[in-house]
């Protein structure tokens, strides 16, 4: 196997590791569309309300009652990318938006290359297996795109190429078992999320471990942290949600509750993270905690001067 370990896959191409002297967070939604968890609010007054002062602090607590909280646009990720590039510097974003919640995927990165520009830093996009196609195809696709871009237009100008495969949610067997043989054939990098249940290891026996990252992997996973971590794979943490998730119902994808204190520890020992950036009231201009919000927290915790850049055979960027 070539070695590529050097090499990151972004939007506006291929970049050498050591030109990215910012700070990576490696699972961020900067751009999507959640509208059909619309259905799953429990809030008992059914609220449509747009994300604004007055309703800033319902819309907390019931995030899916609000289609405006269930939409972040171009511009909103590009004022966030900003902020971090001004902040932070040349940092790197790796989006893995579920494919569940984008309308279009070449459309989706199309909007970010845009974006990446614009703010000055480095954004790599994940590709995940269609929902709607068998094994086959959805290998071929997940295969085809990872090689040859996912522009659909052969006229346009420039590819868009993804940079590694996900997010998957593990316990999405169907999907996870062609994300895997994707990866074994192309050999990119594979980000996981959720718990990985005795069914999803025997999937991800085939897998490139030194290749493989798992984000927020709760406690109660069949497969700990611990397990994966001796197989070699990366962990990923997503910074605790604080104040911007007081949310009195569970919804799909929500992060494990932690402390600022369970982040610095966990930080100690694992090797990736990320803001968790998914929702309107994320947003620095919604009084959310913003897109460089695990940068913050582990420049506050430690002496470290940027967190890893990629998850790769040698252990990092």
């Amino acid at each position: 196997m070539s070695d590529v370990s050097d090499v990151i896959m972004t939007l506006a191409g291929p970049v050498a590791a050591a030109e990215v002297s910012g700070p990576a967070l490696c699972r961020e939604w900067l751009i999507n569309d959640q509208s059909q968890l619309r259905k799953h609010s429990k809030d008992p007054r059914s609220s449509t309300d747009l994300v604004e002062l007055q309703s800033l602090a319902r819309v907390r607590r019931y995030p899916l009652s609000s289609l405006s909280n269930l939409h972040l646009n171009q511009e909103d990720a590009l004022r966030e990318a900003t902020e971090l590039h001004r902040a932070h510097g040349d940092a790197l974003v790796a989006v893995s938006t579920p494919r569940r919640f984008q309308h279009d995927v070449e459309q989706t990165a199309d909007a970010l290359r845009k974006v990446a520009a614009e703010a000055k830093i480095h954004i790599v996009l994940g590709i995940a297996p269609p929902e709607d196609a068998n094994f086959e195809v959805q290998v071929a696709t997940v295969v085809s795109q990872l090689a040859s871009g996912i522009r659909t237009d052969a006229d346009a100008e420039g590819g868009l190429f993804p940079g590694f495969i996900g997010e998957i949610d593990a316990a999405d067997l169907q999907s996870l078992r062609a994300a895997v043989e994707a990866h074994r054939v192309s050999q990119a990098p594979l980000l996981l999320v959720g718990e990985i249940s005795h069914d999803a290891l025997q999937l991800l026996e085939g897998a490139i471990w030194r290749r493989c990252a798992f984000f927020d992997v709760p406690i109660t996973s069949p497969m700990s942290v611990a397990e994966l971590q001796a197989r070699g794979a990366f962990i990923g943490f997503s910074a605790p949600a604080g104040a911007a998730d007081i949310s009195w119902q569970e919804y799909p994808y929500r992060r494990p509750l932690r402390t600022e204190q369970d982040f610095h520890a966990a930080t100690d020992l694992l090797s990736l993270t990320s803001s968790g950036l998914r929702f309107r009231t994320d947003l620095t201009a919604y009084g959310g905690p913003g897109l460089g919000y695990a940068v913050d927290l582990v420049s506050a915790g430690h002496s470290r001067d940027s967190l890893p850049l990629v998850w790769n055979e040698e252990g990092g960027g």
